[in-house]
């Protein structure tokens, strides 16, 4: 049954610690519709550690067997989530050694809602059937979502009183009960939980999971409403960036500024309130304990796409074969491409919405290559691989008519992206983007460009979110028009550029977020001129003399922003120390900053700004220990040491350092052997993860004093170092906080 808990039970055995610890491989596979079986089994590779996102260039047979031996061999776990039908089981069931001769040790759990299915896959395994909740489990789930901690004893008397009743209409499942207390827990007083009482027992005709989420949408502020409904356009599972979420927003006009805060600070509210509401759920990492993702619940799903249909809010098209044409209502403004959908037979020409989820082109056989290397063959200019060739020739003139089809005919158009569309295009294929004139948001990120993009994208001065970051293997020439888009809010520039862009970005006063500047492509004067910048990434080249600084001088001002909040630094070489230490010691607001770059030496605590709370270190190359300067920045809450960070062979916390960190991170650090904490340092520290770092010997026993940690996460360490870990005399005083993940 829809809404019974089944994932959350699922995630209940995959966490638990005695799974982590018994299990050396794991792997959480939601399976979204339209399904694909080598995507589901990369994925499970993924998960596994088998191979990286770049290493996947199996055929479906070399995948299969991969996985099948590699499950076969060691003792796993993988959930597969929400599998539908008996023809995704049979159809991926190969992979999996659940039919073999000899015992596997691996275990495959599935979660689904179709009985025939669970029927079908227990013939070679074990069916549990989800219960109904106890009224105490009930009571339970409700009080820890719509109770607060303030209520005094009468009002919490009062209240639960009123609760029993309101469960009443929850028929005991979960997903209800979370709706229920998600209404609830934006009513503090107990004459507003009547109320909503009142209002069930005389709305609701019938008792069902459907009525109890209309009536959470009915229940939502008018200017949330826009803000739910938009998430109907990403696809099931999808993970949806937050900032994105944000800057589609600025775009559509969905946000109102009336209270002089910043754009960022109310998405994030409305985002926090959907939350509380239980009607979006956040994603994990997060940085400065803000969240990076959120994604909608299968649940609330199904009432967000009835929703926006209903309300002819955005279309999702599904199956463009069946008609000639799509005569998409007048009254929608917006389409999100979730499959391949030919672009011409849509025929709303007042769309101002265009988002692409999948290529712009069918999978047929034929094309069924590695167009990526394809695209290399075009560039060595090889005769030998005419045939080839003329498939990627065949497809740019697709793509040529798709976006002269696109461009011509939807000019009302302020948001276009073509992120998902995997296109591969001449730079004056975009010669008619000019005409849409009325764009907020453009993104081309992910797309393959050959050579100079059209000027006529400087025609698109209403801009305010531009994502350039194209294909970096294929280096782009951009031409010096940015600085027309004087509205522009959020840039992000290719990561590689053609070596005869030169871009003049003074004019751009309204930017708050700027990612791969460099000084060989852009002047590093113009950062000057950017009073509102907020976020700055510095990629690649960003050198003394293109600062015009003289060796015997002190460098110019280089950023003049006093809001700028975020800093990353990222480039091949090494960087000019005085230079970064300067930039560093300017930046007085930075809280958050992202070094990936070899320095060699650390600078001094009193060089960083009091307000960090997050920092990030990978190959900076450090030759002597950076713990001691990190522990004296008196507000660092997350630490994360990468790649290369520090290539000296001991680590040392010392006693009173770190006095506000809250997660540590250490991850490909493969020259420490030893490591030591002493008593009293990092007193909060509630995660730890300890990933790749295959020369360490042991966990410090400084951490047996730290009665904070709640999770202690050890990753891809080598199985020696766990056998270890679980034989010390102190590892019955950490054992409740380890998660082990894939230990081989």
């Amino acid at each position: 049954m829809v809404g019974s808990g089944k994932t959350t039970l699922a995630k209940a055995v995959y966490n638990h610690k005695q799974v982590r610890y018994n299990f050396v491989g794991h792997a959480w596979v939601y399976v979204s519709y339209p399904w694909k079986r080598n995507k589901i089994w990369e994925d499970i590779c993924y998960g596994l550690g088998i191979f990286g996102v770049k290493d996947s260039k199996y055929s479906d047979e070399e995948l299969a067997k991969k996985l099948y031996k590699f499950l076969k061999d060691n003792k796993c776990i993988v959930v597969l989530d929400d599998i539908r039908t008996v023809e995704v089981w049979d159809s991926i069931k190969p992979a999996f050694p659940v039919n073999c001769e000899t015992q596997s040790l691996s275990k495959i759990l599935i979660t689904s809602s179709n009985w025939e299915l669970s029927a079908h896959a227990a013939r070679v395994g074990y069916l549990y059937d989800m219960k109904m909740l106890t009224y105490k489990q009930s009571i339970n789930i409700l009080r820890n979502i719509a109770f607060s901690e303030t209520d005094s004893g009468e009002q919490y008397s009062a209240k639960k009183k009123l609760a029993v009743e309101i469960l009443g209409y929850c028929c005991r499942l979960p997903s209800a009960i979370v709706v229920m207390g998600g209404i609830l827990a934006t009513k503090r007083s107990t004459e507003e939980w009547e109320m909503l009482l009142n209002h069930v027992k005389s709305n609701l005709s019938s008792i069902s999971l459907p009525a109890i989420l209309a009536l959470a949408y009915d229940d939502l502020p008018y200017h949330l409403k826009p803000c739910f409904l938009y998430l109907s356009q990403f696809p099931e599972g999808y993970m949806i960036s937050i900032g994105k979420l944000i800057q589609l927003w600025v775009a559509e006009g969905i946000l109102s500024n009336d209270k002089g805060e910043s754009i960022e600070d109310i998405a994030e509210s409305y985002i926090i309130e959907l939350a509380k509401r239980c009607m979006v759920q956040v994603g994990e990492g997060e940085v400065n304990m803000k969240f990076k993702t959120c994604y909608l619940h299968d649940v609330y799903r199904d009432l967000c796409l009835s929703k926006a249909s209903q309300e002819e809010f955005a279309l999702i098209p599904e199956n463009p074969f069946s008609l000639p044409y799509m005569m998409v209502s007048r009254r929608v403004r917006r389409v999100a491409m979730h499959e391949y959908i030919p672009i011409q037979s849509l025929r709303n020409l007042k769309l101002t919405s265009l988002l692409f989820f999948n290529k712009l082109y069918p999978e047929e056989p034929s094309i069924s290559i590695s167009l990526q290397e394809t695209a290399e063959i075009y560039l060595r200019e090889d005769k030998r691989w005419i045939s080839r060739l003329w498939i990627l020739f065949k497809l740019m003139w697709r793509f040529r008519r798709i976006l002269n089809y696109l461009f011509n005919n939807f000019k009302l158009l302020r948001i276009l992206d073509l992120e998902g569309a995997e296109i591969y295009m001449e730079g004056e294929f975009l010669r008619d983007i000019g005409k849409l004139i009325r764009l907020r948001y453009l993104s081309l990120k992910g797309t393959t460009c050959f050579s100079k993009l059209s000027r006529s994208i400087g025609n698109l001065k209403r801009l305010q979110t531009l994502d350039l970051r194209m294909n970096e293997e294929f280096p782009v020439q951009i031409p010096n028009v940015i600085c027309k888009m004087e509205m522009l809010m959020y840039l992000y520039l290719p990561m590689v550029c053609d070596s005869k862009t030169k871009l003049r970005l003074n004019t751009l006063r309204n930017l708050r977020t700027l990612e791969n500047f460099n000084s060989k492509n852009c002047y590093v004067e113009d950062l000057g001129c950017m009073t509102n910048l907020m976020e700055l990434g510095i990629t690649r080249f960003f050198c003394r003399d293109d600062c015009e600084v003289n060796s015997g001088s002190n460098p110019p001002v280089i950023i003049a922003s006093e809001h700028l909040r975020s800093l990353s630094v990222s480039r091949p070489e090494n960087i000019d120390f005085n230079l970064l230490a300067y930039l560093i010691l300017t930046c007085v607001h930075v809280s958050e900053l992202s070094l990936t770059c070899s320095i060699g030496e650390f600078l001094p605590a009193c060089q960083f700004p009091d307000q960090i709370t997050f920092m990030s270190l990978s190959e900076t190359e450090l030759r002597t220990d950076p713990m001691p300067t990190l522990g004296k920045l008196p507000n660092l809450k997350i630490l994360e040491l990468q790649k290369a960070a520090f290539i000296g062979e001991e680590f040392h916390c010392s006693t009173e350092g770190f006095p506000e960190l809250y997660s540590l991170k250490l991850s490909s650090i493969s020259t420490v052997k030893h490591w030591i904490v002493d008593k009293s340092s990092m007193p909060k520290l509630r995660h730890l993860d300890i990933i790749d770092c295959k020369s360490l010997e042991m966990l410090p026993v400084g951490l047996m004093f730290i009665t904070t940690l709640e999770e202690l996460k050890i990753e891809l360490m080598p199985k020696a170092f766990k056998d270890r870990l679980c034989e010390g005399d102190q590892f019955n005083k950490i054992k409740h906080v380890v998660i082990f993940q894939n230990c081989y």
